[in-house]
């Protein structure tokens, strides 16, 4: 059978980038500078996707201000109280030592950081503790638009409104990709020398925290991700790692959380009240923990509430500007419920703590952001040890698409299997044939449903055996019976069942972490066991198989720690 007798479209390209956001725009523009011939695809469209759709608000942190690479990579391995011990810091030297070329190149795009009076405005960033002014304040309402007009005129081919099904491998190297267009449900063959992976976070694990009018819908924090890029590299033998460590999730309506100013000017956080309206932590606290939220609840004073309604007015102007910069629809939000965000409590519940643990969670990479399959590289929020946000995806984008010609140049024609393809068509387009199944949010629902229940913040063994029971419950009932009576549905079929190989991945993850560390609990393993200090838990798909393994967290290479720039 002849590749065409399986695809409705066969692309060859030397580039394939996986996601249009923060990550990947800069990877492709500067990929095809080097000549390559690149192809981005998109799910949405590159002018309004990824989690700066909306616009971004603030980046950070640079190397400036006397604080070096090696300084920041130092703040993140302290912060062993949450994460710290399970990062790779060599990424992380990778990401803050490029920083302020990230700077100058995105100068050279055309999208200016400089702030609305023309110049760059540098803020504190607390998390080195010296004051140092790392965070710099962009009004970046359009940076999306501008960023899908430059790719475009760079010459990138997109294809958006499209979906990645699953990479395709050959001897242990990416050949490519198989996607299905969410408007026509054509089936394409990408062939493709290098991978790069830029597709976001995995958010659509556990219910959203919202009003139950708005439950069923995709308000999540930042966006609805759906781990497309994570679970890709795991079913395709590439490592993903610490996925037992993924978070429950933050309110979307803490409107004040999403201004990124807190620590200046002496304001540092808002107030935390009991139900009864006494004071449960004061400013000087940024969050409150799952065991500490569980003693007010057990002495009938929950829920808790955060408030900023004494914050001064010129401060309140400020998150306001900042939120308008990054999340404009959350006022919406709160204008249709009567919410002031001014004035109202922000109800918080125990897994709204301000858990980092998805910072050590992705695709595993090496110091150039490549995964442990050959050709394959990730960016921003898909790889482990990504750490820095926006900046995190706009560095490594940079790089990744700055140094993957190196490898392309050498690679050789990329070898498809027609056997993959032709199983990967079958996968994509079943739904398209099911006659009154089930509708893919419901499946979803049900999913983030166990998740919560049996895998939430506090851990149990019997409630994790019972999940993951669960899930394979609804694996064998319910998504064979998917349908799509579009191909749009057909793209919501497929993110279900990406939702669900990722569930079951962090069920089985969080079995074998049988202790608690930092702000990851097993209520019956209450004390840190040190037997797995920097330790990581890695998984992947091996011989179609599930295959779990501990492995050590590289130590910083000796030229990082010698802070060679």
């Amino acid at each position: 059978m002849a590749i065409h007798d399986i695809a409705d479209r066969v692309i060859e390209t030397d580039v394939l980038v996986m996601g249009g956001g923060l990550g990947g725009c800069p990877a492709a523009f500067k990929a095809a500078e080097h000549g390559l011939d690149v192809t981005l695809i998109e799910k949405a469209k590159p002018e309004r996707s990824g989690a700066c759709a909306m616009g971004r608000d603030e980046i950070q942190p640079f190397t400036r201000d006397g604080v070096t690479a090696l300084d920041l990579v130092r703040s993140v391995q302290k912060q062993t109280e949450t994460w710290g011990d399970l990062e790779d810091p060599n990424p992380l030297y990778t990401l803050f030592n490029n920083s302020m070329w990230t700077l100058e190149e995105l100068e050279r795009m055309g999208i200016s950081m400089k702030y609305l009076d023309g110049q760059y405005h540098w803020t504190a960033f607390s998390n080195v503790g010296t004051g140092a002014r790392l965070s710099l304040q962009v009004p970046w309402l359009n940076v999306k638009p501008e960023m899908g007009a430059v790719i475009r005129k760079k010459g990138v081919k997109v294809l958006d409104r499209t979906m990645v099904v699953d990479l395709l491998t050959h001897n242990g190297r990416v050949a490519g990709a198989t996607a299905v267009n969410t408007r026509t449900g054509a089936f394409i063959v990408i062939k493709a020398k290098a991978v790069a992976i830029a597709a976001g976070r995995f958010n659509r694990l556990f219910d959203p925290i919202m009003p139950v009018p708005w439950k069923y819908k995709m308000n999540y924090d930042l966006l609805p991700g759906s781990g497309d890029g994570h679970v890709v590299a795991y079913r395709a033998g590439s490592d993903i790692t610490s996925m037992e460590l993924w978070r429950c999730g933050h309110s979307p309506d803490e409107l004040a959380l999403r201004g990124c100013h807190f620590g200046e000017d002496g304001v540092v956080s808002a107030k935390i009240f009991t139900s009864t309206g006494k004071v449960a932590a004061a400013r000087q606290r940024t969050s409150i923990g799952p065991l500490e939220y569980r003693n007010w609840e057990m002495k009938g004073l929950d829920p808790l509430y955060k408030s900023i309604e004494d914050i001064p007015e010129d401060f309140q102007r400020r998150i306001e500007v900042a939120i308008v910069h990054e999340r404009m629809v959350q006022f919406k939000f709160a204008e249709d419920r009567g919410f002031n965000p001014r004035t109202h409590r922000y109800e918080i519940g125990i897994s709204h703590h301000a858990s980092m643990h998805e910072h050590a969670a992705g695709i595993k990479v090496d110091e150039n952001l490549q995964g442990s399959l050959k050709g394959l590289f990730a960016i921003g929020d898909c790889h482990a040890s990504n750490g820095i946000g926006g900046l995190g995806a706009l560095t490594g984008g940079f790089y990744v698409g700055d140094n993957m010609y190196k490898y392309v140049s050498r690679a050789g024609e990329p070898v498809v299997d027609k056997g993959q393809m032709e199983s990967q068509r079958q996968t994509a387009l079943a739904p398209l044939a099911v006659k009154d199944g089930v509708e893919p949010m419901e499946l979803e629902c049900a999913i983030r449903r166990i998740a919560g229940e049996y895998g939430g913040t506090l851990k149990t063994e019997g409630k994790l055996r019972e999940g993951l029971k669960r899930l394979g419950s609804l694996r064998r009932a319910f998504l064979p019976r998917l349908a799509a009576p579009n191909p749009h549905y057909l793209m919501r079929c497929l993110e279900v069942r990406n939702i669900l190989d990722l569930a079951e991945v962090y069920f089985q993850a969080c079995l074998a972490r049988r202790e608690t560390r930092g702000i990851y609990y097993r209520l019956d393993h209450p004390e840190k066991d040190h037997s797995m200090d920097n330790k990581r838990i890695c998984q992947r798909v091996e011989n179609g198989k599930p295959v779990l393994e501990v492995k050590d967290v590289p130590a910083l290479k000796p030229e990082y720690a010698g802070g060679t720039k």
